[in-house]
């Protein structure tokens, strides 16, 4: 069940099925994958700023919505920040929302999750790396939980009558295989005696392909795994970017889902948290409720379409493009030109992507240019450097980091690529308009 907005959901405090069993039940709002920090690649420093404004929005609506209703608990499943080292603009913002929820009697649970965990142990200066979230922990205002733990030690609290066991256990990033079958190998005996047995975890879901990360691919918790566990009765993920709500044997499966859209393949999905009601014998409602966003819109454009015959010029394919964008532009879109196809240099050189940058800055929230699926036709790149024709130092550029791309091992690297040239390319039209 998804609500329009918060405030559908701050209306139902009072209502029966809240106030049924009250002393039993334990409230939570649950929410992950804030990406608190997040900034796109090649964005307008403007838009940028705002961006993150909306990050730290969302996550508030969260927090608000909390103390409004009075929950037991607040818990939340990895990736909070979007880094190990967010700015202090943000772990301000954190601490803020923070003593608000302490001041209002609700105790907070957080997980590690791939973007906010260090990998490494050590810096380059020989310090230990510590995740961003345990000098809140220290701070006393927050438990947290390291997604790779030594020792899984369960939390053991009651509220009011009911002994609650909170766990939690994540993915770093690179790690392989299906981090829950280590709960057989740890000392988990207090968890039994919980009669809520709650596990946070931050990890890919089989089954479950939404928000999936490109940074640990390799590292997925088996449905089977799920199933055969008896220890916890409900399972909060973090990880993938849409809300879920799934029975898996004994358990009850819930993923939050970001409280942003991030990545261009869920277009679709509806940014928000969940607001559940557990209890000993089961759950007692999960709702999502939805937060404030911005919109996602993704156009993908083939050159067969660009190119229909030999008489297209520059400013023909450029309108063509700018008619089809149209449409999906809005001060409350971010769009996505994605290009893909065989096409020969000189028609690259036809693409007029400054005036389509400019167009997207003017008429929507942002506009992605992802042309790393375009593919330039090898004989015809030979012919080009025999004539000896002379590129632009923009020009140039492309070639260079396109052959960079097409020389990388792995994704991960591909992507850093390919947002860096977006980086550049920013910069060079930004010092071209001056």
């Amino acid at each position: 069940m998804t609500e329009n907005n918060v405030g559908g959901i701050q209306a139902e405090a009072g209502s029966s099925e809240q106030q049924q069993g009250s002393d039993d039940t334990i409230t939570v709002v649950f929410t992950s994958d804030n990406h608190l920090g997040y900034s796109a690649f090649g964005q307008h420093p403007r838009k940028r700023e705002e961006r993150q404004l909306r990050l730290r929005r969302a996550f508030q609506q969260a927090t608000d919505f909390a103390v409004g209703q009075g929950v037991d608990l607040f818990v939340q499943a990895g990736d909070l920040f979007d880094s190990t080292t967010p700015d202090e603009r943000d772990r301000s913002f954190v601490s803020a929302r923070l003593a608000q929820l302490r001041q209002a009697g609700v105790r907070v649970f957080a997980l590690g999750g791939v973007h906010d965990t260090p990998a490494e142990t050590h810096s380059l200066l020989g310090e230990v790396a510590q995740a961003p979230q345990l000098s809140y922990a220290h701070l006393g205002v927050m438990h947290y939980f390291p997604p790779n733990p030594a020792e899984l030690e369960p939390v053991m609290i009651k509220v009011r009558d009911v002994l609650v066991g909170i766990c939690g256990l994540g993915v770093l990033a690179g790690q392989e295989g299906n981090p829950l079958t280590r709960i057989h190998e740890l000392e988990l005996g207090d968890i039994e005696r919980a009669a809520v047995a709650i596990l946070l975890l931050h990890a890919p879901l089989e089954g479950m392909t939404s928000g999936t990360s490109l940074l640990d691919t390799r590292a997925e918790v088996s449905r089977s795994s799920m199933n055969e566990q008896s220890l916890f009765r409900y399972i909060l993920a973090g990880y993938h970017h849409g809300y879920q709500h799934v029975h898996s044997g004994q358990c009850e499966i819930v993923v939050a889902g970001a409280t942003q859209r991030i990545d261009f393949s869920d277009t679709e999905q509806e940014p928000g948290f969940v607001f559940l009601g557990l209890a000993a014998n089961g759950m007692r409602w999960c709702k999502h409720v939805a937060v404030d966003s911005l919109r996602l819109q993704r156009l993908l454009l083939k050159t067969s379409e660009l190119w229909p015959d030999e008489a297209s010029t520059t400013a023909s394919i450029t309108e063509s493009i700018l008619e089809r964008l149209q449409p999906l532009c809005n001060e409350e879109t971010m769009v996505q030109l994605y290009l893909e196809g065989q096409l020969t240099r000189g028609q690259y050189h036809q693409l007029d992507l400054n005036q389509i940058r400019r167009y997207g800055e003017e008429h929507c929230f942002a506009l992605a240019i992802d042309d790393s699926s375009l593919v330039i036709l090898p004989e015809l790149e030979a012919l080009s450097a025999e004539t000896g024709e002379r590129f632009s130092p923009r020009e140039e550029l492309m070639t260079l980091v396109d052959e960079w791309i097409d020389a990388a091992r792995d994704e991960r690297e591909k992507k850093a690529l390919r947002s860096t040239r977006e980086d550049l390319l920013a910069a060079m039209d930004e010092v071209k308009r001056r």
